[in-house]
């Protein structure tokens, strides 16, 4: 079957959906075999909110499908074989370390958060911010690659385990606000 490149993210323009579909219809031109997938729900209450119809028009047009909202992220995302988040910015992404833990390669921007969440070559590949260009060329080269792609997620994997333990994560937070709280 056909490679999934998922997008799993709220349905709003800085979380750099534009920059994805874009992708999506590039290397469809180009004859990229591939699923290109939307998970997420539509923020109505944001302005950069990204229309139903807008959606329901790339669907039509056969560049993307959308999924929409999901509740058990990590069985969506072990479907994937490819996460792609290129947010404009962010606090420190959950779905770029779940997509982690269930063992897959990520391509985000470098900007705070995002950056954080993946190591460059290693658990997966940033590119710089709004560049739909770099974006195409980075997953055609991991669809051409699998074997990158499966050690990419094998690294994810073992770095989620290592560093996004939630225990950890919520220790350290306790210790920051109490250190906080004494000063």
């Amino acid at each position: 079957k056909n490679p999934i490149v998922m997008f799993p993210a709220r349905m709003i323009g800085h979380k750099g959906i534009f920059e994805f579909v874009n992708a999506a219809r590039i290397l469809k031109t180009k004859k990229i075999r591939a699923r290109f997938v939307l998970v997420g729900d539509i923020d109505k209450d944001n302005p950069s909110s990204i229309k139903r119809d807008l959606i329901k028009q790339w669907e039509n047009e056969n560049i993307v499908e959308y999924w929409g909202y999901k509740e058990q992220m990590s069985n969506i995302l072990s479907l994937a074989t490819i996460i792609v988040l290129p947010s404009y910015r962010e606090g420190f992404p959950k779905v770029l370390m779940e997509a982690a833990a269930v063992g897959r390669p990520s391509i985000t921007t470098n900007v705070p958060g995002c950056k954080d969440a993946v190591i460059h070559n290693y658990t997966g590949i940033l590119i710089p911010v709004r560049n739909s260009r770099k974006l195409v060329s980075e997953i055609k080269n991991l669809l051409n690659n699998k074997s990158k792609i499966k050690k990419m997620g094998k690294n994810a994997r073992d770095y989620a385990l290592k560093n996004f333990d939630i225990n950890r994560i919520v220790s350290s937070h306790i210790k920051i606000y109490k250190k906080a709280i004494h000063k």
